[in-house]
C-alpha cells in the first residue's frame, strides 16, 4: 500500500521505514534549513564569499550547523490523504469567501470616505474651476468650499451656480483606479487630462511675444496678476506676472521683493527680453533687470 506525506513535506527526503506512535502511521523526514545557508547563519556576501554572524560564529542554531531539520511527520493512506486535501480545500474556500466578504464591506465604507476627502460626489464626479483668475480668487475659492490639489486644481463634488460659466464636470473613471480595498489612485496621466479639459474651455489667448531676445523695452504699462515666492539654489525667489494693455504677458523672476498688489497698474520704464516662452499655450516674454517707475 501506498503511504502520503502531506503536501508540504513531499519534497523532503524520507529516511529509514515506516513506524507506529499512538496508533498512526509516521515517517522520518528531512529537508534544507530555511534559516541558514549550509549550516551557517549569513548577514551578507563580501567578495563572493558568505559573511557569518558574529553571534556563535555564525553558526545556526535552528539546524545545530547541519543545514538540515529533521522531522517526523504523519503518513496517510490514499483516503485519508484524499479527506484531509478534501477538509483543506474547504477551508481553504471558507477562508476566501470571508476574505471577500470583508473586502466588499470596506470596500464600500472606504469609496464613500475616500470621495468625500478627495472632493467627489457618491456619482464620482467633481466640478473643476477653469477660470484663468484662479489663483486671484484662490482664498475667495476655499471659502466657497472648493479644495485645491495638484493633480485636481480647485473643485468641488457639488456645482456651485456663482462659478457656474466657468466650471467644468469632470469624473473620477476617467483619472483613477479603484483598489480592492476602496481607495482609488490617480493615473500617471490624469493631471494631464484635467488641464487640458482646462484649455478646451478657456479663451484663446491674445498674447503676443514682446521685442526680441535682448532687446530692451521701454515704457510699457502693465498690471500685476500674480505674484508668488519658492525656494530655489539660490535662495528664495519671487515671480511676478504681468499683462500690458494689449493683452501681452510679462514674467519676471528675481530676488528682490516689491510692494506691489495684485491687480496694480505699473510702468516700467525699461527692461531687457531674456527669452520667449509658452505657458499653457500662452505666448510670456521673461523680461530681467526691470526698472519701475514708481509715480
Amino acid at each position: 500500500m501506498e503511504y502520503y506525506t502531506a503536501k508540504s513535506y513531499q519534497s523532503a527526503e524520507r529516511i529509514g521505514e515506516p513506524f507506529e506512535k499512538n496508533e498512526k502511521l509516521y515517517i522520518k523526514i528531512r529537508e534544507k534549513c530555511d534559516r541558514c545557508v549550509k549550516g551557517v547563519y549569513a548577514v551578507g556576501v563580501e567578495n563572493g564569499h558568505i559573511k557569518p554572524h558574529p553571534c556563535y560564529n555564525g553558526v545556526c542554531l535552528k539546524c545545530n550547523g547541519t543545514g538540515w531539520l529533521y522531522k517526523e511527520v504523519r503518513l496517510y493512506t490514499e483516503e485519508e490523504y484524499n479527506k484531509m486535501e478534501e477538509a483543506n480545500e474547504r477551508a481553504k474556500q471558507r477562508k476566501a469567501e470571508a476574505l471577500e466578504a470583508k473586502m466588499k464591506a470596506e470596500f464600500t465604507n472606504n469609496k464613500v470616505k475616500w470621495l468625500e476627502e478627495n472632493g467627489f460626489n457618491e456619482d464620482e464626479i467633481t466640478y473643476v474651476y477653469a477660470g484663468a483668475d484662479s489663483y486671484q480668487i484662490k482664498d475667495e475659492l476655499k471659502d466657497a468650499g472648493f479644495r485645491f490639489s495638484g493633480t485636481l486644481k480647485w473643485h468641488k463634488a457639488t456645482r456651485d451656480e456663482k462659478y457656474a460659466n466657468n466650471l467644468i464636470e469632470v469624473k473620477l473613471d476617467d483619472l483613477a483606479q479603484w483598489s480592492a480595498w476602496g481607495k482609488a489612485f490617480f493615473n500617471p496621466e490624469a493631471k494631464s487630462i484635467v488641464e487640458k479639459k482646462i484649455a478646451e474651455v478657456q479663451p484663446e489667448s491674445t498674447s503676443e511675444w514682446v521685442g526680441e531676445v535682448d532687446d530692451k523695452i521701454k515704457d510699457i504699462k502693465v498690471q500685476l496678476l500674480r505674484k508668488y515666492s519658492y525656494d530655489s539654489r539660490y535662495g528664495m525667489s519671487t515671480v511676478y506676472n504681468f499683462q500690458t494693455e494689449n493683452g501681452d504677458l510679462l514674467v519676471w523672476f528675481t530676488a528682490s521683493i516689491k510692494n506691489f498688489e495684485i491687480g496694480d497698474w505699473i510702468k516700467i520704464k525699461y527692461a531687457t527680453v531674456k527669452e520667449h516662452s509658452e505657458y499653457k499655450n500662452q505666448k510670456q516674454t521673461i523680461i530681467k533687470n526691470p526698472r519701475f517707475d514708481i509715480n
